[in-house]
């Protein structure tokens, strides 16, 4: 058989499928109806009159008044000391600036083969097995605007005001972790909210990058490859939920494997960072072999230990300055060897030493819930070596769907996920974001699907319900119909679901501007 016989073969199995996935009946998982197979959905009108699309909406908490914060400044979190060095020969153990004496660090030794970067400075730190994370509180309202509803307590925006404040002298960068779909894939959104951020604050990289990804080629705010590594993310099978990292993802690695980061001049402050540092977790130990611009290698022995570690690099100094001053970064590149039993890698974060670092943790396809299975210790875990001081969660698109108006059943379990990330990080600022406009083809054109309204008014239930802050993206870039008039704009693709970077770089300032507003109104 020639092979375009077998292509048109494999075509029409493929419909033949698709037509039978049709017919089959409506399935339902708890109060949420997946959707219904068509291969014809992006052509053809949706069965209702726009008339239909009207549904009520349910009614959402008032504006919270702006509230100060009733507790004091929780103290600094044990996070991963940042003056963990070890000394010029790269022989000795690291030790820690910190005496915290639940907190260990990992036995290594490592091993300079470039001698003329005496600073490359390492650290290889195990997190406790408890760990606690920041401290505070906001408020505003109207489109436009970010909603406190924590009404002064911890988990509202105060915290990451603060934080900002403090940005220059915190002694560790300003940390953001965004949690999305597919919305923010490849750094879309996100790449311009952490320009926007650092241009005010100061900050450098692109923050946390995965070991490997399916969307590297996409992805333009980093230079990134990668060989031997293989992916287990939160939405495919074989999965592991007891193995996952704090992005819902992990990788293992064969003998060998090599990761390479790069910067990229797509945006301001990426091309140059400050420092790199690779999360990991491994029972058997292993040899990190790592070069740092292209000319300085150091090969890290790294001992076993059944919890998260951190192993950081400085650029140290350019070969042959005599007046020993630090250098950035632009590249680094990974080699992994000796590979023992029970390792696990996670990402690496290119950032700088002060100023602010916004993480994008986007998983495509995923409704966001998923969050509430990621083990507490691992989260304590991270928390102590990273710690975050905003975390955002800003889902829906795999949600929403024009047969359903009812998402109480979503935002429970949500909100669950809410509750979990606030255990791990308790006095973490954490934000929810509505999901954005998403148009849909009916009979009297495109307009935004049914059910998109439903599920923001929900989420912002789920937020005042959850004592947690809200933004309401799909008021803030023009309500109903608003993605029709990106697309028309060149700023969003032709599913009418999706924005493209310019779209991003538009509605991020959306976000940046309430973030602003509410940083200003308490003074700072």
């Amino acid at each position: 058989m020639n092979q375009i016989a077998r292509t048109f073969i494999l075509v029409g199995l493929v419909i033949i499928i698709l037509l039978a996935l049709h017919f089959l009946p409506r399935i339902n998982v708890g109060q949420t109806e997946l959707r219904r197979v068509s291969i014809l959905s992006d052509v053809l009108p949706d069965l209702y009159d726009q008339e239909d699309v009207l549904d009520p909406i349910p009614e959402v908490p008032d504006a919270p008044a702006p509230a100060y914060p009733s507790v004091p400044e929780a103290p600094a979190p044990p996070s991963a000391p940042e003056g963990a060095t070890i000394d010029p020969a790269h022989e000795q153990t690291p030790t820690l600036a910190q005496a915290d004496p639940t907190l260990i660090t990992a036995p290594t030794t490592s091993s300079a083969q470039h001698p003329s970067s005496p600073d490359s400075a390492s650290k290889a730190i195990v997190a406790p097995s408890g760990a606690e994370g920041g401290a505070g509180a906001s408020g505003a309202g109207a489109a436009g605007t970010i909603l406190d509803y924590s009404q002064g307590q911890a988990g509202g925006m105060y915290h990451f005001y603060q934080a900002l404040s403090k940005s220059r002298a915190l002694g560790r960068p300003v940390r953001v972790a965004y949690y999305g779909d597919s919305f923010i894939e490849g750094d879309i959104f996100t790449a311009d909210l952490r320009e926007l951020l650092q241009d005010q604050f100061g900050g450098n990289g692109v923050g946390w990058v995965d070991c490997a990804s399916q969307v590297h080629g996409f992805r333009t705010t980093v230079s990134h490859n990668f060989s031997g590594i293989n992916e287990y993310e939160v939405v495919k099978r074989p999965f592991s939920a007891q193995n996952q990292g704090i992005a819902q993802r992990y990788f293992t690695a064969s003998e060998g494997a090599r990761i390479n980061y790069r910067g990229a001049k797509v945006r301001r402050h990426l091309q140059q960072w400050d420092r790199a540092i690779f999360y990991l977790r491994s029972d058997g130990g292993l040899r990190l072999r790592t070069t740092l611009n292209g000319d300085t290698t150091v090969v890290d022995t790294v001992s076993g230990a059944p919890r998260l570690q951190a192993i950081e690099r400085h650029a140290g100094y350019a070969p042959g300055d005599s007046l020993k001053r630090r250098r950035s970064m632009n590249s680094v590149s990974y080699t992994v060897q000796g590979i023992g039993s029970g390792t696990l890698l996670y990402g690496v974060a290119l950032e700088g030493v002060s100023g602010v670092s916004v993480d994008n943790f986007s998983m495509r396809g995923s409704a966001g819930n998923s969050i509430a299975n990621i083990p507490l210790a691992t989260m304590q875990q991270f928390a102590a070596l990273r710690p975050y001081d905003l975390i955002v969660v800003h889902f829906g698109l795999n949600v929403a769907n024009s047969k359903q108006t009812n998402y109480s059943g979503y935002t429970k379990n949500m909100g669950q996920a809410i509750a979990h990330l606030r255990q791990a990080y308790p006095q973490a600022s954490i934000l929810v974001v509505g999901m954005p406009d998403r148009d849909q083809r009916g009979s009297s054109g495109l307009h935004t699907m049914r059910g998109v309204e439903q599920l923001v008014a929900y989420q912002q239930i789920m937020a005042s319900d959850q004592r947690v802050s809200f933004f309401n993206l799909f008021q803030a870039m023009g309500g109903r119909d608003s993605m029709k008039g990106l697309v028309e704009r060149g700023m969003a693709n032709k599913d009418y679901t999706h924005i493209n970077f310019k779209g991003g770089r538009h509605l991020a300032r959306f976000l940046y501007d309430a973030l602003m507003a509410g940083y200003h109104s308490y003074g700072f």
